[in-house]
């Protein structure tokens, strides 16, 4: 509870019908939940719009060839976009020396290990 609600609800028992915690949540549940909505609705189109979120995957964020490689393969990505060169994952679950593609193709990543150096 914040200190206003403590505040009403202490002085609420003064009058005739005192409130009750149950007030507090059943006026406050439809604006949680409209809240929660608005709030979504509204990221994602800032995700979009503001921060470009539906573009390639950038290369700088591969720079350290830790969680990922900038392969010179070309291929398609998000919306369709043809690029020259693009991300590997790195896979964790097998073999050290595999990455994987955004379509899903699987590759050997040491052949483009020194080419991150």
């Amino acid at each position: 509870a914040t200190p206003a609600n403590v505040v009403v609800l202490a002085k609420s028992q003064d009058l005739s019908r005192s409130l009750k915690i149950r007030d507090f949540f059943c006026s406050g549940l439809p604006l949680n939940l409209m809240v929660i909505v608005v709030g979504s609705i509204l990221t994602y189109i800032s995700g979009s719009n503001v921060f470009d979120a539906q573009s390639p995957f950038p290369e700088w964020a591969c720079d350290k060839g830790v969680t990922c490689l900038w392969v010179p393969v070309p291929g398609t990505v998000l919306a369709g976009r043809q690029v020259t060169s693009q991300a590997c994952m790195m896979l964790r679950d097998e073999a050290a020396d595999m990455c994987r593609l955004w379509n899903g193709t699987s590759l050997s990543a040491g052949a483009f290990m020194d080419l991150q150096m």
